[in-house]
């Protein structure tokens, strides 16, 4: 019997047709659909199911060293380094991200491999009647299979990037050796509040008395209060700053300038831990060889240079804008623009106006997608000047466009996850870290047709 939510729980959107959703966003298989399913439930923070569901498991999560990563932008290269690090050092590690790009799979790794489709449609057969049971949401219920997937692969380490906030986040139930704030900005305000300090309190709420907490990037007055926070829980605060980062080579793959400047900070991060925990030490040379930050900064091909960056909010937009705008004149510049409903991005539109000498304006085939006629009202609003701004029905005609003017300086895709996770399968690009059949080709671009048969 299933169990009855709560009259608080918000529901999922009646809007989601799986069936009718074209790739990436399209289950992969029948146990991803049925996974998809879950989504129905919303986003319902709170940590009693899940761990009623982890309980009724055997509660894996105690059986796991876990280090924890929050944030508002930069966790997702975080856990990325840390992992790298931990397995350089001989440890065996599991990896848990949030969102994936193209396979849901993308979430669950161990030392840098996913798991297998068979495997992971054992766990969700093996514990699809307790996930009905105990009404646990799709982060919620991923997250437990994860932790019990790390438990059976024996992990000496395992590296988890939160979902959402911090507090009651699903992965707040871990047995904690170590703990990361990356940043703090407005994201999320309807789940988090609408202020810098609520949103920070919420990540904050991942401390646990004698547990190092690792902060960075946070202003004065953030960094008072992720103090306040610590020390009211006994856990113990430590400035990354404090650490002495060292700036570490960056793989060729690596190009985003944020990406770069956290590979030195969470080096440092990974020195202190295992220093406390008697981890081996790390080989930086090792951990970074090859190392790829799919969707950050992401150069996915060249003739014309294409980059893919998954900011979409203005806090990350800001940064990576930022560094488009040093790279050629902006009439070399091409940007490619398209985002959700939610999002805080009216502080960055007078950027967006002035980065490139053409923006085109596109939505994800998603169903929380902004038209871009709005986008485009917005931008010309927010502008000083007249833009240069073309609209465009689909992600795949923005890509073409975009490739045909041949920009110098190159093309930025970004805006959104579901952007860049539609510009990768558009691509031709099945699995993340490969190229583009088509881009430097000329060839058209891949169209998709709707439904779980064209997704396979």
């Amino acid at each position: 019997m299933q169990k009855k939510l709560s009259p608080s729980s918000p529901p999922g959107s009646d809007s989601i047709d799986i069936g009718a959703l074209r790739p990436p966003f399209a289950p992969r298989d029948e146990t991803a659909r049925r996974f998809f399913g879950l989504h129905r439930l919303g986003v319902r923070p709170g940590l009693d199911s899940v761990r009623e569901l982890l309980s009724r498991m055997g509660d894996p999560q105690r059986e796991l060293d876990s280090l924890v990563i929050a944030g508002t932008n930069g966790k997702g290269s975080a856990v990325l380094a840390l992992a790298a690090y931990a397995r350089s050092a001989g440890l065996r590690t599991g990896l848990y991200t949030s969102p994936h790009l193209l396979d849901l799979r993308e979430r669950i790794q161990i030392d840098g491999e996913s798991i297998s489709r068979p495997a992971f449609s054992g766990l969700v057969e093996e514990y699809w009647p307790l996930i009905e049971e105990c009404g646990t949401t799709f982060f919620e219920s991923l997250t437990a299979l994860t932790l019990e997937w790390f438990r059976r692969c024996e992990v000496d380490v395992a590296v988890l990037e939160t979902g959402l906030g911090g507090r009651l986040d699903a992965t707040n139930v871990v047995r904690k050796s170590g703990l990361v704030l990356t940043s703090v900005g407005l994201d999320h305000q309807e789940l988090l509040g609408s202020s810098l300090e609520a949103i920070a309190r919420e990540k904050l709420g991942l401390a646990e008395a004698g547990v190092p907490f690792y902060l960075d990037d946070l202003d004065p007055e953030l960094h008072a209060l992720a103090q306040e926070c610590i020390d009211a829980v006994g856990g113990e605060a430590v400035a990354i700053d404090a650490l002495a980062p060292e700036v570490l080579p960056s793989p060729e793959r690596v190009q985003g300038r944020l990406q770069q400047h956290q590979l030195g900070r969470m080096y440092a991060v990974w020195k202190d831990l295992a220093a406390r925990r008697n981890w081996p030490a790390a080989d930086p040379g090792t951990a970074l060889a090859g190392l790829e930050l799919p969707g950050r900064y992401d150069v996915v091909a060249s003739s014309p240079r294409l980059v893919l960056d998954t900011a979409h909010n203005a806090h990350a937009l800001h940064r990576v804008l930022e560094q488009f705008a040093q790279e050629g004149a902006a009439e070399q510049r091409v940007l490619v623009f398209g985002s959700v409903h939610g999002k805080e991005i009216d502080s960055v539109l007078p950027q967006l106006a002035s980065v490139a000498g053409r923006v085109l304006l596109c939505a994800p085939d998603w169903y929380r997608a902004l038209p871009p006629e709005s986008l485009r009202e917005r931008i010309t609003a927010a502008a000083q000047f007249p833009v240069a701004l073309e609209i465009h029905p689909t992600v795949r005609e923005a890509l073409e466009r975009a490739r045909s003017l041949r920009p110098e300086a190159g093309i930025l895709v970004t805006g959104s996850n579901f952007l860049v996770a539609e510009a990768l399968d558009r691509l031709g690009i099945d699995e993340l870290g490969s190229k583009s059949p088509f881009w430097e080709s000329g060839a058209p671009l891949r169209r998709r047709e709707r439904g779980l048969r064209e997704a396979r």
